[in-house]
């Protein structure tokens, strides 16, 4: 569940007052997610997501993600702008928590992805990278090949208790090293997504993109990183197990929209191997430091863990398509 900050009628009434989108209706918490809390606002004059930003999302980050996503909803993509408060701001508070109300977005996640969702995701994957080609603000990536040893130092401690643990992170330790050995500095780069995973995409009855949402790890990168972490979302099982038919579903439906240069086809497989370190490490700490009481569920490292395999055989970029 979603809903770690309660917010109650009479407090979101108050707070609505700011905009200029009519009387409310219904407040409705959504239970999907788990960095921050959402709730599903109808008012007269439409719908609305209302999500308060728990400690995941850095508050100083906020102005860089309200004005990405504004411009893209400005250049006529998918992406939920944020509604303007009548003082000119985007970001509010309630119960002492940073807010955003924003643009509801209408379609579904395709809960079993095929090959037709895959391919209509490629292409919106790179219809994102040109409309925010011209997007003049950037933001280092918090999570990108840069912090991967403090991550790997920050699972240590707790990871002494189990086997297991140690020894995906031994392995980080080399594979790190081998990664920054390697990492290109000059391929096509601007802002990017960072999470373009299936439940972050909305989809109509014909697999068609309707809205891509959450947008709260948004950074400057290479658009080939952003790439390679889709496939390793959209390419494989829920337990880790490659779909070669959805990954080339995927960079080919990307392709067609925004042709890869030889050498971002060069460093896909490089940039595989990245995304697969980044997310098993974010998943590890998760698991490693989870409290019981907590309402959300950790995910399993294992199933990122495994992609690592599948890319690190590969000879060529080549391959994915």
């Amino acid at each position: 569940m979603a809903v770690f900050t309660k917010v109650s009628l009479e407090e979101a009434r108050a707070y609505l007052s700011r905009y200029e989108i009519g009387d409310l209706i219904h407040l409705e918490g959504i239970e999907e997610g788990v960095s921050n809390t959402n709730f599903k606002v109808e008012t007269t004059t439409g719908l609305y997501a209302l999500t308060l930003f728990e400690a995941a999302t850095p508050e100083k980050d906020l102005p860089y993600f309200m004005d990405y996503t504004l411009h893209l909803d400005r250049k006529g993509y998918p992406a939920p702008g944020p509604a303007i408060m009548t003082d000119g701001t985007t970001v509010g508070r309630i119960n002492g928590k940073p807010c955003a109300l924003i643009k509801w977005l209408p379609g579904r996640w395709p809960r079993n992805p095929d090959t037709r969702h895959a391919t209509s995701a490629g292409r919106y994957l790179a219809k994102l990278h040109a409309a925010g080609a011209d997007f003049p603000q950037t933001r280092e990536n918090s999570m990108g090949i840069a912090h991967w040893d403090a991550l790997i130092s920050r699972c240590e401690p707790r990871a002494a208790q189990s086997a297991r643990a140690e020894a995906v992170l031994a392995d980080f330790r080399d594979e790190v090293a081998w990664l920054k050995a390697r990492w290109p500095s000059d391929l096509p780069s601007g802002a990017i997504h960072a999470d373009y995973f299936t439940d972050n995409v909305l989809m109509d009855d014909e697999g068609q993109v309707t809205g891509v949402i959450d947008y709260y790890y948004a950074c400057t990168d290479f658009y080939a990183y952003d790439l390679a972490v889709a496939l390793n979302a959209w390419g494989f099982t829920p337990g880790g197990q490659p779909l070669p038919d959805m990954i080339s579903a995927f960079v080919n439906g990307y392709h067609d929209e925004r042709p890869l240069s030889e050498a971002e086809v060069a460093a896909l497989p490089l940039f595989a191997r990245g995304s697969a370190v980044r997310f098993t490490l974010t998943r590890l700490y998760d698991l490693l430091n989870h409290d019981p009481s907590w309402v959300v569920k950790p995910k399993d490292p294992e199933a990122f863990y495994r992609r690592l395999d599948y890319h690190r055989a590969l000879a060529s970029g080549q391959a994915y398509f």
